[in-house]
């Protein structure tokens, strides 16, 4: 494994257990922990990907998720719901 990957996944975990403790210490932020663990480990997923067409569609995926929850909190600030 290289240095790149395992930082990457070193950086993850880290900021995994950060989510999962705020959520212990803070209950209504357990389900955006939750979220932000799942994409944190489908970023991390893609560092295995072989197949350079997959590796593509899978940067893409998670690039649009990203996109559109900035969009989603943008509009929800904005309307006063946060």
């Amino acid at each position: 494994m290289s240095l790149i990957k395992f930082s990457l996944i070193a950086g993850a975990v880290f900021y995994i257990g950060l989510f999962l403790i705020e959520g212990t210490v803070e209950p209504a932020l357990l389900s955006a922990g939750i979220i932000g663990s799942v994409l944190l480990l489908a970023v991390i997923a893609t560092l295995f990907l072989r197949d350079e067409e997959k590796l593509k569609k899978a940067e893409m995926i998670l690039l649009w998720i990203i996109c559109c929850t900035f969009a989603v909190y943008g509009l929800l600030f904005a309307g006063g719901v946060l």
